[in-house]
Order: structure tokens, then sequence, then C-alpha cells
């Protein structure tokens, strides 16, 4: 089952550039530190994914990459202490970035689901709002992203 863990989530983060390829080029970092995954292929599965369209809505963005050498899917968490522009015009003003790192396997398109749930969430402005009052909070956002995430990942 996919999850969301505490000590996955990054609260108030501070960026030297509040631009999405400097958050993205972070969320890589530390989603291959703690992975001990290549973090070139997080990057620039990262990136590619979010030029083909973008994962923000409204200030939430959600990217997601795949990565190999692992076998379960991880979720991490960010908040920003300062908004991030997201996108290319018209750009999304991003201040949480709920990241999905999952297997390069047979599985891939079980994540649909995954991504489905999230995105039904993030355009339900009383899920917008939870998350937002919970950006300093990191059990808050651990409930609110886990109760988002589908029972079952796997059919």
């Amino acid at each position: 089952m996919m999850k969301l863990f505490q000590e996955n989530v990054y609260t108030d983060v501070e960026l030297a550039d509040n631009n999405e390829i400097v958050a993205l080029k972070l969320i890589a970092q530390t989603a291959a530190d703690k992975l001990g995954v290549d973090e070139q292929e997080l990057k620039s599965g990262l990136i590619v994914r979010e030029a083909m369209s973008t994962s923000a809505m409204g200030d939430i963005a959600m990217p997601h990459a795949n990565a190999s050498g692992i076998e379960n899917p991880t979720v991490l968490a960010f908040t920003f202490a300062e908004p991030i522009i997201w996108g290319e015009a018209p750009a999304h003003s991003v201040d949480t970035v709920i990241a999905l790192i999952m297997p390069r396997n047979e599985h891939q398109e079980d994540y649909h689901d995954v991504l489905d749930s999230f995105a039904k969430h993030m355009t339900q402005p009383a899920d917008v709002a939870a998350i937002t009052a919970s950006k300093q909070d990191a059990n808050g956002l651990v409930n609110i992203v886990n109760n988002w995430l589908p029972v079952t990942v796997f059919a």
C-alpha cells in the first residue's frame, strides 16, 4: 500500500530561486538520497513529465516519476516558505508539492488510480483548504494525503 510517512514530509523549505526547476531538482535529490536511486533518472523523469503537462492545480502540484531499483512507491510532501512559480503561462503559484516516486516495472499502469484520486481532491475547495491549513503540520499533511490515496494501489 502506498502511504505518506512523516519522515517524508518537509515543511517550510526555502529555495535559492523559487521556480519549478529548482524545486524539482530538490525533490529529485531528496528522493534519490532517501531511496538510494539515481538522482539524474528522477530529475529527468520529473522535468520531462512536467514539460508534457503541468501537475499543478491551484497552489498544489503533484509531480511524479518512475525509478529503477525500487520495489514500492514512495510519497514525499514539501511545503515551501515562499510560493514557487510553477509551469508556463499561465503559471501557478505553488506552495505545496506532493511527489510520487513509483517503481519502473510492469505495474506502472496501476498508478493511474493514485493520480486520478489526487487530481479529484486537488479540485475540491475543502480538500485544498485542508492542505493549506496543514502546511506547517507534518502530521496533518500525512493524514490528509493518506486519506487522498486509494485504498489499494494494485488490482
